[in-house]
């Protein structure tokens, strides 16, 4: 279980099976699973929750940045920004 510290603050820590969900879609997809963990050079390798041949390599730093991920699954993630700008070009 992931405490909010580490969601607030996308920290690394029980790195593990962990949940993230990507602000923009990567490879079709937003919601990832890590696989892999090569500690060694810090690549991690997360795979597509609804197409598990789907996978993606990132950084340590990639998964840090709250412009990129963010710890645990999102429904609102894309949708939010997309919903909130139309309603602000309409008022």
């Amino acid at each position: 279980m992931i405490n909010n510290s580490d969601k607030l603050f996308n920290k690394l820590s029980n790195l593990e099976k962990s949940k993230w969900t990507s602000l923009k879609k990567v490879n079709g997809w937003s919601h990832y699973e890590v696989l892999n963990i090569n500690k060694k050079t810090g690549k991690i390798e997360l795979f597509a929750v609804c197409e598990k041949e789907k996978r993606v390599i990132v950084t340590k730093d990639d998964l840090k940045s709250k412009l990129l991920w963010k710890r645990g699954w999102d429904s609102k993630c894309n949708d939010d920004v997309s919903i909130k700008n139309k309603l602000m070009k309409e008022s």
